[in-house]
């Protein structure tokens, strides 16, 4: 196995041990699809049951998705990482039925801290529905899920 394989293997393996203690994700069948160095994929579809009063998704369910990205791309390196603050930008609704794909990509690291940006899109039709970033600390002698 190369290098890059054995890091992409590693990585993948700490997300799982991170997902397998992950139930809030699980209870919203949210998933990792895909994972790399500072950088994470994960989906979620939309039920009935997430629906505010307005009959579109609660922006909470909007943030906790792209959170939960931010926090996998962030934890791809090693010592546990947790959010210092975040915000997210609403832009269009999404119904039930929508899938919904977010992206979390590092934008920079430096010392302790990260800084995180996660695009929420429906794929089908790439519609943004969210923008999301978050800054991140690393907590030292932590270590991170499967090491």
């Amino acid at each position: 196995m190369s290098h890059d394989a054995d890091t992409a293997s590693l990585i993948w393996s700490r997300a799982m041990a991170l997902y397998a203690e992950d139930r809030t994700c699980q209870s919203l069948g949210i998933v990792v699809s895909d994972i790399a160095s500072g950088w994470a994929r994960l989906q979620m579809r939309v039920d009935e049951t997430m629906l505010n009063m307005h009959g579109t998704v609660h922006g909470g369910y909007l943030f906790l998705l792209a959170d939960a990205a931010f926090a996998y791309a962030a934890n791809t390196h090693g010592p546990v990482a947790v959010a210092q603050s975040a915000q997210a930008v609403f832009l269009r609704p999404a119904l039930s039925g929508d899938l919904l794909v977010a992206e979390a990509e590092e934008r920079t690291r430096v010392g302790l801290n990260g800084i995180y940006d996660v695009t929420v899109r429906r794929p089908e039709d790439e519609t943004v529905v969210a923008e999301f970033r978050g800054h991140s600390v690393l907590l030292p002698g932590k270590p991170g899920a499967a090491g």
